[in-house]
């Protein structure tokens, strides 16, 4: 070979293995590529931190941005569709909001908040069964957040799906037996079944885990009321006084207005009416424009014969409360006491005038009629009383004696 080609060949060779030194191999590609997609990650993820401290605070439009950009960086992730759904439904974005969920089921089937807070769009849509099919979905997929069941079991109880509600708490009580929302919850469905009893054993469960839960004392005090448990009512009201005395820190205790009812009534089905008329004018002072404490100091005094207490308080009754024909019936029942039976039967008119289908104004008329000696007009009423209630047995007895 001539030097001149075997020169040219060297050339050519060490041109070659210049350019393959220069060109990026596989594995070099490869790395790059895992290494750009590290970063994209790191920054997304700061993204999302930082549009979850910022939905947080309240931000929606800094959370937003901030989301979006992690989306930008990273759209597989479940985490920023859901939470960028979250935003959308803080700021009433509904259809966003869904549209942001679905993309977060894409991503991850098994991310169980994203059925959640879809279901609470369908709820506010009104849509009650695809609520409850989210919510189940939710709480299957997360079993441990006791939310999402009370979330289906809520919606279940709003459509008076009574039975299913309960058949979806009970299996899961044992679980939950320290959760005072479940027993609440449970509660709520036996009340709303009538089975009063059970429901104030539930309240009472709820109430030994949660003292301070709002409104739950007052739930357990109308249902032992209710079931006919007054002394256990009144022990229970009493008990919520003395709570309300210590915490008042020197200051006039603050009892609130049903438990001083509850205390007062309760009182009053046990007979004693001169302790249940104490309470009623201490709810009374304390509540002024509480009209039923009106109405139970004036059914309180008249029990106790103390007539003008009772006609000041039927009066106050009646100016809070003109359309409630208890109040004209407390007023003729004054007046009856008086033995001014003119002046009762008008104020019985009047009652059935504003209340045409109350079984106890029909029945107040219709025994002040009799006591006037007006039978035939008293049979009247009285028998209209019966058809609205059945079970009126003070009505049976007053019309089996006009008719014998």
């Amino acid at each position: 070979m001539r030097p001149a080609c075997i020169h040219l060949s060297l050339a050519a060779a060490l041109s070659a293995c210049l350019l393959s030194a220069c060109a990026p191999r596989t594995a070099g590609l490869e790395a790059r590529k895992e290494a750009d997609a590290r970063f994209r990650r790191t920054t997304s993820l700061v993204s999302f931190d930082q549009a979850r401290q910022a939905f947080e605070a309240g931000d929606l439009e800094k959370a937003r941005q901030e989301v979006e950009a992690a989306i930008a960086r990273s759209d597989t992730e479940a985490r920023y569709w859901s939470l960028l759904g979250r935003i959308e439904l803080e700021a009433r974005r509904l259809e966003r909001a869904v549209s942001a969920f679905d993309r977060a089921m894409e991503c991850d089937p098994s991310l169980a908040e994203a059925y959640y807070y879809r279901g609470v769009v369908h709820q506010r849509w009104g849509a009650a069964d695809r609520a409850i099919e989210d919510y189940l979905k939710a709480a299957e997929l997360d079993p441990e957040r006791i939310a999402y069941l009370l979330a289906a079991a809520e919606m279940l109880v709003t459509g008076r799906r009574l039975d299913e509600a309960r058949d979806l708490l009970l299996p899961k009580l044992a679980y939950f037996e320290h959760n005072a929302a479940v027993h609440e919850l449970l509660g709520d469905i036996a009340s709303l079944q009538d089975n009063h009893r059970a429901a104030a054993r539930s309240y009472e469960r709820s109430m030994m885990i949660d003292p301070d839960a709002p409104l739950v004392s007052e739930k357990a005090l109308g249902a032992m009321f209710r079931a006919g448990e007054w002394q256990r009512c009144l022990e229970a009201a009493r008990r919520l006084r003395a709570r309300a005395a210590s915490g008042a820190d020197g200051r006039l205790a603050v009892v609130p207005a049903d438990v001083l009812r509850h205390e007062g009534r309760s009182l009053a089905m046990l007979g004693r009416h001169q302790e249940a008329r104490a309470v009623f004018a201490d709810h009374a002072r304390q509540y002024p424009e509480d009209a039923e404490a009106w109405r139970d100091l004036a059914t309180a005094s008249i029990a106790l014969g103390e007539f003008d207490r009772a006609q000041s308080a039927a009066e106050r009754f009646v100016t809070l409360a003109r359309d409630e024909p208890s109040g004209y019936t407390l007023r003729g029942m004054v007046a009856e006491r008086a033995n001014d039976l003119d002046t009762a039967i008008r104020w019985h008119v009047r009652a059935v005038e504003v209340g045409p289908d109350s079984p106890e104004a029909a029945a107040a008329l219709g025994l002040a009629l009799r006591a006037a000696g007006r039978e035939q007009e008293a049979a009247q009423w009285l028998r209209r009383a019966f058809d609205l209630d059945p079970g009126f047995t003070t009505v049976a007895r007053a019309l089996e004696s006009i008719v014998d």
